[in-house]
């Protein structure tokens, strides 16, 4: 085999090579990106049915929580900063609106949550997922920061806030 020889067939072996590595990179992008829909996607139902529980089993043991926000016009009354503080675990406004339609006599599930406009960022060990909710005069926003352990994929943090619009459409 001349030198000409060797050189196309090390670098067709090379561009097979990367090839490969990229479509495996990107096979495992899909997976992991997938993962964390199921994660996000079991906390959902959860919450619309009020398994506090399974929403806590899907958090790490020091999950944090940002208490949700709500900007709006309307006079909410006087608001004590010292509400919206972050705090470990599931933010207690949260289990107090299911607790509250749980007092109503309705069933599970209490409300139906489908996240809009999703954005997954996988980050090697990280996920960050941003995703909107949508109920007629109001916008909720959620950050979720996810963080994969031993091929597990558990939820860090929650950022959400809420706005409501002063017009609706």
């Amino acid at each position: 085999m001349n030198k000409i020889q060797i050189l196309i067939l090390i670098s067709a072996l090379f561009t097979i090579s990367i090839s490969q590595t990229s479509c495996n990179s990107t096979q495992q992008d899909i997976d992991e990106e997938k993962e964390v829909v199921n994660t996000l996607n079991k906390f959902l139902r959860a919450f619309e049915n009020g398994d506090f529980e399974t929403m806590e089993a899907l958090m790490t043991n020091d999950a944090y929580i940002f208490p949700r926000a709500i900007m709006s016009n309307d006079s909410l009354g006087p608001i004590d900063n010292v509400n919206y503080r972050r705090m470990n675990g599931l933010d207690p406004q949260m289990k107090q609106v299911i607790n509250s339609i749980r007092e109503s006599g309705k069933q599970p599930p209490f409300m139906k949550l489908e996240p809009k406009d999703l954005k997954i960022t996988i980050l090697k060990e990280a996920a960050i997922v941003t995703f909107h909710l949508e109920n007629g005069k109001s916008l909720s926003r959620r950050t979720i920061v996810l963080g994969e352990n031993n091929d597990t994929w558990k939820i860090v943090h929650i950022h959400p806030s809420n706005v409501v619009s002063s017009e609706y459409r």
